[in-house]
């Protein structure tokens, strides 16, 4: 039987066999794309011998934070890259002075000091983990550690070099301290576990004395302190990571390193001057102790950075002058019934670390339906000031015959106004006019900016008594001291 088509019909046929090859000519051009690309790709995946095409490296320089002697560091990474539009081989990949310099190295995993003919495809890279674990010498002072990695690609040699600062420390684990004690700046101590001044004992902290802390490490003390620092050496106490955590931001910033400092209710007469603590989790924590002795002392000071309560004191009496205390979770300062004169201090936060729940000051005379007398908290030349809209907070008691007794006078407060008998010459208003306020890499300095409502406000008749402020600025010397404990020194 034969198919009939007319003129119509020739024509669908004649179209349908046109298409039907152009289908089969696009299917061979197609083709011949796809195979043409594979030869290409297998072209850039090929070898090079090229010694034009060299090694390409995250840091030139790998720099460790100072370390301690005995004591494994952190991880660090080199990133090695090929952007080579070839592969390369590298020959030979050596820790140049692996068996005396204290540097180890991983290379994708796999632990060595010397390693061989590792193939670098295109746009590719390697990491190399690097740590060290510096052995103890005699020396006092940083000693320097240096090695390098060498690569030899294509005949080409290339290095990174390794360097650190080793210091070596005296170890403390659960230490005692049982009789009169003088530490010196001679080394950094390490604290291990916890620092006990035992009752009726003396331990003096000399100029440039360093404790380090570890993890939930802490400072007990039941005896005294007399931490002795200067404005050129001063008395630091702080975490023991000298690592970081970004490039930018050190442990050291950071709160919640270790724990704190705690003094018990029978340690008495404690004196602190010229002293940086920073990075805990309680700062200073004062318990209740007799009221009609000092039981702290603390000048020219610096306490910053806690995850909770930074000066924490409790039915006690205290004197605090030309000191800083700024950022913690909590508060700032916290007073719960007791005596306490501050005079020229900067009280701030503007904690970022996490949720802050507390202000720069906190008083109040109850606590748990326990009543605290507060006999007398008086603030002379001080900031007060922080990022909420109230650094200020009062808790009284219901029972009005308990005493709720405060002062403060030519000081800047962050906090709506408030006026009384026990306020003189006070500038109620928030004003973050502070020399640097950087959250993205917790650096913060207090001292005055321009502009600052705290610009000679003060006192001088206060101010007499603390001429020089925290870094030896003098106070009197221009038209009025400044409330605070730095004296702005204008641009």
């Amino acid at each position: 039987m034969f198919l009939r088509l007319d003129k119509r019909g020739v024509e669908k046929f004649l179209l349908c066999v046109y298409c039907i090859r152009m289908k089969r000519i696009f299917l061979y051009i197609l083709s011949l794309f796809v195979v043409l690309i594979s030869f290409q790709a297998c072209d850039d995946d090929s070898i090079s011998s090229n010694p034009n095409h060299m090694l390409s490296f995250s840091n030139d320089t790998l720099r460790l934070d100072t370390i301690f002697t005995n004591i494994r560091t952190s991880t660090y990474l080199l990133k090695v890259y090929n952007k080579n539009k070839q592969s390369v081989v590298v020959s030979s990949l050596v820790l140049a002075d692996a068996a005396n310099s204290g540097f180890r190295m991983n290379v994708d995993g796999i632990k060595g000091n010397s390693f061989s003919d590792i193939e670098i495809k295109s746009k590719d890279s390697l990491y190399i983990f690097v740590e060290a674990t510096p052995e103890a010498t005699e020396v006092n002072h940083p000693f320097l550690m240096k090695d390098s990695i060498v690569f030899i690609t294509n005949t080409v040699r290339q290095d990174v070099k390794l360097l650190a600062y080793a210091q070596n420390v005296y170890p403390f684990r659960g230490k005692v301290i049982e009789r009169d004690t003088t530490l010196t700046a001679t080394r950094p101590l390490l604290i291990y576990d916890s620092l006990c001044v035992a009752e009726n004992v003396t331990l003096t902290l000399q100029p440039g004395t360093q404790l380090y802390f570890h993890d939930k490490a802490i400072l007990k003390v039941r005896g005294r302190i007399k931490a002795e620092g200067t404005i050129e050496a001063p008395v630091v106490l702080r975490g023991d990571r000298t690592d970081r955590l970004f490039s930018s931001l050190p442990y050291d910033r950071l709160p919640g390193q270790w724990e704190g400092v705690v003094f018990y209710p029978l340690s008495m007469n404690n004196h602190i001057e010229y002293m940086e603590l920073r990075g805990t989790v309680n700062a200073i924590r004062c318990e209740a102790s007799d009221v009609e002795q000092i039981k702290l002392t603390i000048l020219n000071s610096r306490i910053t950075q806690s995850s909770r309560q930074g000066l924490d004191m409790t039915m006690c009496k205290a004197i605090v002058a030309n000191t800083e205390i700024s950022n913690a979770g909590g508060d700032v300062v916290s007073l719960l019934g007791g005596d306490y004169e501050f005079t020229h201090c900067t009280l701030a936060n503007y904690f970022s670390w996490n949720t802050r729940k507390g202000v720069a000051l906190a008083i109040s005379n109850t606590q748990a339906k326990e009543n605290y007398p507060l006999s007398m908290a008086s603030f002379r030349n001080c900031v007060i000031a922080g990022s909420m809209s109230d650094e200020l907070m009062w808790n009284r008691s219901s029972d009005e015959s308990v005493p709720f007794n405060y002062y403060f006078s030519h000081c800047l407060i962050n906090s709506p106004e408030d006026s009384g008998s026990t306020i003189t010459e006070v500038v109620w208003k928030r004003d973050d006019h502070f020399m640097e306020l950087d959250r993205a890499i917790q650096f913060y300095d207090f001292r005055l900016g321009e502009g600052s409502a705290a610009i000679n406000i003060g006192s001088l008749i206060d101010a007499a008594n603390y001429p020089t402020d925290r870094n030896g600025e003098s106070r009197i010397s221009d038209e009025a001291p400044d409330a605070g404990c730095c004296e702005w020194q204008g641009m």
